[in-house]
């Protein structure tokens, strides 16, 4: 599979063997999954034990069709906690089963799917292992779940406290996150972050003759840019800048009912592309777009990558934003509010006027900041002390040698 989420708990696998821990991977044997990334296969560890449980289709069969028919209600049910909960009993045989082939010393669970936390649930109680829950989303305070029932929200809150009281240890990706009932001993943020071996890929910004303003990752539901693309029509209307020398490119997914319309400036959607592909995106653009809709004051996975490929960012966010504070600090672009469309409009005006006047310059100096920050290695670090604690608090702890 392919994303930004998918490079959390790829990088830890990864990076865990440095540390003495030796990863045994429960995944799915499902297909069904609309971003593929084979290429990532190659960042896996050789030797690495990986099992893929499978994943029968029959509920996600049945929300299309209560979707089809209008069945709201019935489609929050039969998806519930999502569409992966189909593969909840062959995964916790599958599980099990490595638990007595290979004497595990912990279990960590990464989540959405929340149906993982399920899994990692049922494996504790049944095996007596310490267990992990990493919240790469909030699940019961998702802001983007508001269209699930009533009877949805309750059994979600129901099911959160139960990883709660059952995790000896919660991590989250942000600290905002609201996680019902994790006391503050228990809790742990590990930010998302950038691996240096990712940013080889592809060639430095090339002077192009055009202003590309680039946006990287997915586009669905409220996480729609048409604020810039207004901004850029009403640039264009006010002859502050030229349709011809500029490109908004969109690399990635989209899902949105109506694709984006910057008026006279040209669209260019590459479509979804591999990681490579992407960062080499990223270090090609003349402006990198971060946006995250107001409804939301989480950062963006790509935040990292973005900041380490030292391109100017025009970074759309809420101002209590991880991003905002970032680029504003570090002066690594111009920062303004979804909600703010003349601000939106001028920051576009100033990096083009500095563009075409040739002194719009790379961030100097970001790179170094956020690979000490935010490596991956560093993350994994930070991981591995979780999991060393969650081992300690356990009846009986394995020695660090021997640790899986």
């Amino acid at each position: 599979m392919g994303g930004a989420g998918v490079q959390r708990a790829l990088k830890f696998v990864e990076y865990l063997p440095e540390y003495g821990y030796q990863p045994i991977v429960l995944s799915t044997h499902s297909r069904d999954y609309p971003a593929r990334d084979p290429s990532l296969l190659w960042e896996i560890p050789r030797g690495t034990v990986i099992v893929r449980a499978r994943d029968p289709t029959l509920l996600r069969r049945a929300r299309v069709g209560f979707d089809y028919l209008g069945l709201r209600r019935l489609r929050a049910l039969a998806g519930w906690p999502d569409v992966a909960t189909a593969w909840l009993p062959a995964a916790v045989a599958s599980a099990l089963r490595l638990v007595r082939r290979h004497a595990p010393d912990v279990v960590l669970s990464t989540a959405p799917p929340f149906s993982s936390h399920l899994v990692a649930w049922m494996t504790a109680r049944l095996s007596g292992l310490p267990w992990v829950a990493d919240f790469r989303d909030e699940f019961a305070a998702n802001p983007r779940t508001e269209w699930r029932t009533s009877l949805a929200q309750r059994l979600d809150r129901a099911v959160e406290q139960a990883v709660i009281s059952g995790a000896q240890r919660v991590v989250t990706v942000a600290d905002y996150f609201e996680v019902a009932g994790a006391p503050a001993s228990r809790r742990i943020t590990i930010p998302n972050g950038v691996d240096l071996t990712d940013l080889d890929h592809g060639i430095a910004a090339e002077e192009s003759g055009r202003f590309k303003l680039s946006f990287v990752g997915t586009l669905y539901g409220d996480l729609d840019i048409a604020p810039v693309t207004s901004a850029l029509r009403n640039l264009v209307a006010k002859s502050a800048i030229d349709p011809s020398r500029c490109e908004l490119r969109i690399v990635g997914n989209m899902w949105l009912a109506q694709e984006p319309d910057s008026g006279a400036v040209p669209v260019r959607a590459t479509g979804y592309v591999s990681h490579r592909e992407a960062v080499a995106e990223m270090r090609a653009a003349t402006v990198l777009l971060l946006y995250v809709p107001s409804s939301s004051p989480a950062p963006s996975g790509k935040l990292f990558e973005y900041l380490a490929c030292e391109r100017p960012m025009l970074c759309v966010t809420r101002r209590d934003s991880m991003a905002y504070d970032l680029v504003q600090r570090w002066d690594a672009g111009i920062a303004v509010e979804p909600d703010d469309v003349s601000g939106i409009e001028s920051a576009i005006s100033e990096l083009y006027r500095r563009w075409e006047a040739g002194i719009l310059s790379a961030a100097q100096g970001v790179r170094q900041r956020v690979l000490e920050r935010y490596s991956r290695r560093t993350l994994t670090g930070e991981l591995v002390a979780v999991l060393d604690a969650a081992i300690e608090a356990a009846p009986s702890a394995a020695p660090p040698a021997s640790r899986r």
